[in-house]
């Protein structure tokens, strides 16, 4: 067996594999024993079928089966050898393949067409971007501070229920003024007394004590079943009766912006005033719309570096191999219309992330990374360093669980390395930042989505 490759083009070369029978026929001989051991042919014992009547039924099936295994080996084995760096997988050459015929030919040939990978050398500073730095004005930071206040009362538990409280119910389904049993149970309802319908429901409620219990119908009381299935669930009866007893009393009062206030908020910082609480808020918030927006930012790197990263590829190829990858999914006309809006760019970025990556191995994604993004996940807000390590290894075992799963570690590592990347590439880009609200920036960002589409077509008919 022999193996040999040539130059085809710029980026694609032609590997033949020249195969003579003898390096097949003891193989194929081989499987046919084994078929002739299990074969049922009318009038023959199991085994005692003639082996000629077994390579005549079988011996074409055997010896393409011998020969995919045999050249597929060699294809990956030459290619480990010889240290080839392709783009995808070695398909077919239709240009040089000829039809087989295992009865007459003393030697078969089997050519594949491979695309090289090219040599990419990445300028940053052609990529230049210009972008939004969102800052948060005094309104948003008002807004901001309102909803924090909302989220955070101050809460008592009064011994009797006032108009604005919220109760802790549990509930059991009645019928004629009594517990039905065997009826609808919940051991724990929420009831904010604000949403009950009239002020006559509600003065059924207020000044109740802890532990009281009465009768009455909730889809009533709410002005719907569907509202009462909100605070039951779905599995209770609509409109029915229920006697309730009140577990516990809760009156949320809007709290002070004060010190204890601030501390509530951000425990691990010093706050005495309010400016520097607002100067905080403000800060958080441009933090989270750093992180909201670095994906179109992200997005908009990978753009500039494609446009400023020419190199060519080897189409024609890579049209086929989107084919056959696809395994029959999509039609070769689909992917010929769209080859230069949607698969070349995501071709030319991968080739240029690779070739980043390549020269910057801290941007590699390790398995410890991959656990630590999955605990932080699984486990916000836990320092997994401070923990003792019997509780380290309870949420191990977690972990362990979850990377068990292929697709979710993949979605993870894709995940993560996104992220580094756009971290890498914010530090080797010229970005030009604008400052700009949040509510400016989504309404720049719905028009520039309008307008992409005509743009897209006028770039692909100048192509």
């Amino acid at each position: 067996m022999n193996t040999t490759q040539t130059q085809k083009g710029e980026q694609l070369i032609s590997i033949q594999i020249n195969v003579v029978k003898e390096d097949y026929e003891p193989q194929v001989k081989k499987e046919l024993n084994k078929l002739k051991q299990k074969a049922q042919v009318p009038g023959f014992r199991p085994g005692m079928v003639p082996f000629g009547m077994i390579k005549k039924m079988y011996g074409t099936q055997a010896t393409i089966e011998v020969l995919n295994t045999l050249v597929s080996e060699t294809l990956n084995n030459y290619i480990l050898e010889n240290k080839l760096d392709l783009i995808g997988f070695p398909l077919s050459d239709p240009e040089h393949q000829q039809p087989l015929d295992f009865d007459t030919q003393e030697s078969i040939d089997f050519f594949f067409e491979a695309a090289l990978r090219p040599e990419i050398k990445v300028d940053y500073a052609k990529a230049k971007i210009d972008f939004s730095h969102i800052v948060a004005d005094d309104a948003a930071i008002d807004k901001t501070i309102e909803e924090i206040v909302g989220r955070n009362p101050n809460v008592t538990h009064p011994e009797t229920v006032g108009e604005e409280d919220v109760l802790e119910l549990k509930v059991r389904e009645a019928e004629d003024g009594k517990e039905l049993e065997g009826g609808f149970q919940k051991d724990y309802v929420i009831l904010d007394i604000k949403d009950i319908r009239t002020k006559t429901n509600k003065k059924k409620f207020v000044g109740k004590p802890v532990g009281a219990e009465f009768i009455v119908n909730l889809s009533v009381m709410l002005g719907s079943n569907d509202k009462a299935a909100q605070i039951l669930g779905k599995d209770a009866p609509a409109d029915a009766d229920y006697n309730i007893i009140i577990d516990d009393i809760r009156h949320e009062e809007k709290p002070e912006l004060n010190e204890e206030f601030f501390k509530k908020i951000f425990p691990d910082k010093e706050i005495k005033d309010l400016d520097t609480f607002r100067a905080n808020v403000k800060e958080e918030m441009e933090r989270q719309y750093t992180n909201e927006t670095d994906r179109i930012l992200f997005t908009k790197m990978i753009d500039a570096l494609v446009d400023s990263t020419p190199f060519a590829l080897p189409d024609d190829f890579l049209k086929r191999w989107i084919y056959e990858n696809n395994q029959g999914k999509l039609s070769l006309e689909d992917i010929e219309k769209n080859y230069e809006t949607n698969y070349s760019k995501g071709l030319r970025w991968q080739l240029i992330e690779d070739s980043i990556v390549k020269e910057n191995m801290d941007l590699a994604i390790t398995d410890e990374e991959v656990r630590g993004f999955l605990r932080s996940q699984i486990f916000p807000g836990l320092d997994y360093n401070t923990m003792e390590d019997d509780m380290k290894q309870r949420l191990d075992k977690i972990v362990d669980g979850y990377l068990k799963n292929e697709e979710q570690v993949n979605n993870v590592k894709n995940q993560l390395a996104d992220i580094k990347m756009t971290n890498f590439l914010k530090t080797k880009l010229k970005i030009k930042y604008t400052d700009q609200t949040y509510d400016d920036f989504i309404k720049d960002l719905e028009k520039e989505n309008k307008q992409e589409a005509p743009k897209s077509t006028r770039k692909k008919k100048n192509s």
